[in-house]
């Protein structure tokens, strides 16, 4: 082989050799590479850069250098932390490196402990921050084209409590070609024991930063739930974005809790979803059209929400073909400890309204049918307004069994946490077919007829138990023109108070009645019937005695008697007694014995002397009532 040949195999060798050489990483200690970064860093970003370990350098295809066990500070050397601990990679422009400047193309910062503003005023970051907006503007600078962050921990201040937080694992990518307009970012980081994944994608910020219009893509997933959005945002005159949405959640509650934040009534709440077309804007989000989900149910309508400083202000108007209450229903016996009834320490549940009322709500819903268990609604006009001092549910309307119901509770509150709770409720309904409600919740039809009723009651306490001991008002009820099945009285004033033997019997009893009607008034948990009868063309029959509300115990006295016109030869008849008492869940039925002639009148009038109460005599659709003391002296 001739020399000139070899000299260029030789060359050809030496040229692959170092060609191979660049591409590969060397690790050297070269503590002056660092201070070049670090000065490039500085004119760029403010920022400076220190290593503590060996330095990774690889020159093609690509400039490309690792630091080890970095510290990045704002400013000079003393200044805030940035970054430290972990690995900091820079992929360099080849050309501004060749006249000897330092432009970043893409950043990678691997398993360092980033620190963000730790108080109010905390300025680190603001610098940089405010750099890079300049660079995407196009005033002056350069930018990276891509920033990794992976098995990164954050700290800073929590936008929940204000209290300093870490969060853990973070991997967060931030893509911007230098061919392409729009940003991707996609990442993912461990907070409260869950995992969270961010996607955005399709942002310009160069048309944000000029005041212009940017479309945009989000997508977030937590353990609970996820969002998802599309639409177009700006940076003019505030943060402005509109377009469609959706977010789910297993339990609202759970996610609220998550972000800090609060909504009225959201423990009730589990599975929810919205979704629609949304406007936002200075602290405030419009839904045009809005589509709700939730215990199965899905509801239409529009609504807003308003984003105080101090509470978070919900309204929205809704409207459903068909709507399940029993989930809700479920909920408030929960709460309350009345789907237990049986165990004594309902009376101990707390109602403590604060869990409640994290925040304004008007809420107005109305439904073409409505169910609350087995009960059938339709027609259903409702509200729920809730604000800082309490909660207040509306029915304006509602057909049931052939009936109009109205009524309203309102639970309120003082400030403080030995506040009482103040319940109030009221309501009417008039027209119900008792016998078909019975049939629809399962129970034997043993009254038939159109009833009408009123009732007006308050309570306070700091538990139900409290509530339950503390409930005063009246309730009314009259049936005209019905009948009790199963049951003939008259046949039983004949056997001396014994019902006929056999079922037979007792399936083709009936006692048709003109009018029956019951009131009862309650003081201190204890209610008083002050009226109680029922009469027939033959016989007539009154009720007197009184229901223990924290005790759960019915106990009173029934008396049924003859009509003297309906007797064979006009005279009085005798009337026949039944002691009626035991819990709400066993009441047992027993028949008296004759009293001994003048002694039942004496006694009657005694008892109805003891339970009369002022207002008994009032029409039902009263509303409140003052006993006059015009005769009373000064």
């Amino acid at each position: 082989m001739s020399l000139r040949r070899t000299l260029s195999a030789l060359g050809l060798g030496l040229l692959a050799t170092v060609l191979v050489a660049a591409c590969l990483p060397w690790s050297v200690e070269a503590p002056a590479a660092a201070r070049f970064v670090s000065r490039g860093l500085q004119q760029s970003w403010g920022v400076t850069l220190a290593a503590k370990g060996p330095t990774e350098v690889v020159l093609l295809p690509l400039p490309r250098v690792v630091f080890r066990n970095i510290h990045l500070s704002e400013g000079a050397a003393v200044g805030p932390v940035l970054a430290s601990g972990g690995n900091l990679s820079l992929q360099l422009d080849l050309a501004a490196l060749l006249t000897g400047r330092v432009e970043v193309d893409s950043l990678t910062l691997d398993g360092a402990d980033v620190t963000l503003p730790q108080a109010v005023g905390d300025s680190r970051w603001s610098g940089a921050f405010e750099r890079l907006t300049h660079s995407i503007a196009g005033e002056d600078g350069d930018r990276p084209r891509r920033v990794i962050l992976t098995r990164c921990a954050v700290t800073g201040l929590d936008p929940r409590d204000a209290r300093l937080r870490t969060i853990r694992d973070v991997d967060l990518t931030i893509s911007w070609p230098a061919w392409s307009e729009s940003l991707a970012l996609t990442g993912g980081f461990r907070w409260d024991g869950g995992h969270a994944r961010i996607t955005l994608a399709g942002l310009r910020p160069h048309a944000l930063l000029s005041g212009g219009e940017s479309p945009f893509t989000a997508a977030v997933t937590w353990p609970a739930g996820s969002l998802n959005a599309e639409g177009s945002g700006s940076l003019r005159d505030g943060l402005r974005a509109s377009g469609t949405g959706r977010l789910q959640t297993r339990s609202l509650h759970d996610t609220l809790a998550l972000l800090g934040a609060s909504l009225p009534l959201s423990p009730f709440v589990e599975d929810f979803s919205v979704e629609g077309s949304f406007e936002a804007g200075s602290g405030q989000i419009q839904f045009p059209n809005v589509t709700v989900r939730s215990g199965g149910n899905t509801l239409e309508g529009a609504g807003s929400a308003v984003l105080g400083p101090r509470r978070t202000a919900v309204q929205a108007t809704l409207a459903a073909e068909t709507l399940n209450l029993s989930p809700l229903l479920g909920g408030v016996l929960r709460l309350t400890g009345f789907d237990h009834a049986d165990d004594a320490t309902w009376r101990a549940r707390s109602l403590d309204l604060r869990p409640f009322i994290g925040g304004d709500l008007d809420l107005r819903i109305s439904a073409g049918n409505a169910r609350i268990g087995p009960v059938q609604l339709t027609d259903l006009a409702s509200s729920v307004l809730v604000r800082e001092d309490g909660i207040e549910a509306s029915l304006g309307r509602a057909n049931l069994s052939g009936g109009m119901v109205k009524g309203r509770i309102s639970f309120a509150a003082d400030e403080g946490d030995a506040a009482p709770t103040r319940i109030k409720a009221q309501g009417s309904f008039d027209g119900l077919d008792l016998g078909a409600l019975m049939d629809e919740i399962g129970q034997s039809r043993w009254m038939v007829g159109a009833t009408r009723g009123s009732l007006v009651l308050e309570a306070t306490g700091h538990d139900v138990g409290a509530v339950a001991r503390s409930v005063s008002g009246r309730l009314a009820l009259e049936s005209e023109d019905g009948a009790l099945s199963g049951l003939d009285l008259a046949d039983v004033i004949h056997r001396g108070g014994a019902m006929a033997p056999g079922a037979l019997a007792r399936r083709n009893g009936r006692t048709p009645f003109e009018k029956a009607a019951v009131t009862l008034l309650f003081a201190d948990g204890v209610g008083e019937i002050v009226e109680g009868r029922l009469a027939s063309r033959t016989l007539g029959a009154s009720l007197n005695g009184r229901v223990a509300l924290a005790d759960r115990r019915f106990q009173a006295r029934a008396e049924i008697k003859p009509r003297a016109d309906a007797s064979a030869d006009g005279a009085a008849a005798s009337a026949t007694l039944f002691e009626i008492a035991g819990p709400w869940n066993a009441v047992s039925v027993r028949a008296n014995a004759d009293p001994r002639p003048g002694e039942d009148d004496a006694r009657q009038n005694a008892v109805s002397e003891s339970v009369r109460r002022p207002g008994a005599d009032l029409p039902l659709g009263i509303r409140a009532y003052a006993p006059s003391n015009a005769s009373a002296g000064p």
